[in-house]
């Protein structure tokens, strides 16, 4: 790989990073594998020539913003091709002819699950990945639109990759402090139990992301 496109791939990694806050290895996995993920991407990208490729990108968001931020980034066209084991839409976006897509998230599993993916199957809605109760279909709006599906100008690709509501993170912050003081107060044992408890009381109030 070149070595402007080596440090500039390293830059956008770094600050997904330090967005994401997680272990690197959890994000990224190993570092082996994660660069011969790029070598081999950078690699096909460039078959077709400069800037031909697709434009990728890998988002999150709590579920009370998902289905609308998978609306919004469905028109510009961005296209969910999978979650990842994290949970995180990978999109990709062609730069020759980039195309609308429209989202639905149901709740729903087992058997069930399969009867709906056949029943949407013939409106044109493709399950691309579930989480929990949760799964996440994808449909062209060609199917519906035709030509009209086609954007001549889509925007920049964002640059924000974490999408929580404020309010989410504050919950979380207030537990683990109140978690905190409590093995202070009450010793490690009742006081990680008792933590324990309040912080999986905060993460469900706070809607988590997938867990409904």
């Amino acid at each position: 790989m070149a070595p402007a496109r080596a440090e500039e791939l390293v830059a956008e990694l770094t600050a997904y990073a330090a967005e994401a806050g997680s272990p690197l290895e959890e994000e990224f996995g190993p570092a082996g594998e994660l660069a011969d993920q790029l070598t081999r991407r950078e690699g096909a990208d460039t078959v077709d020539g400069p800037g031909d490729g697709p434009d990728t990108w890998v988002w999150t968001a709590d579920a009370l913003q998902e289905v609308e931020l998978l609306a919004r980034f469905g028109g510009q066209g961005w296209e969910a091709e999978r979650l990842d084991r994290l949970g995180r839409f990978v999109c990709r976006r062609d730069r020759q002819t980039p195309l609308r897509w429209s989202y639905r998230r149901e709740t729903t599993g087992g058997r069930h699950r399969e009867q709906l993916t056949a029943r949407l199957a013939t409106e044109g809605w493709e399950l691309f990945g579930t989480w929990g109760p949760f799964a996440y279909f994808k449909r062209p709006e060609a199917a519906v639109t035709g030509p009209a599906a086609q954007l001549s100008a889509p925007p920049a690709p964002p640059r924000r990759r974490v999408y929580f509501a404020p309010w989410i993170l504050v919950t979380l912050a207030a537990a683990v402090a109140v978690a905190v003081a409590t093995v202070l107060l009450a010793g490690s044992g009742a006081g990680l139990t008792a933590g324990g408890l309040l912080g999986a009381w905060a993460w469900r109030s706070a809607a988590r992301r997938h867990t409904g």
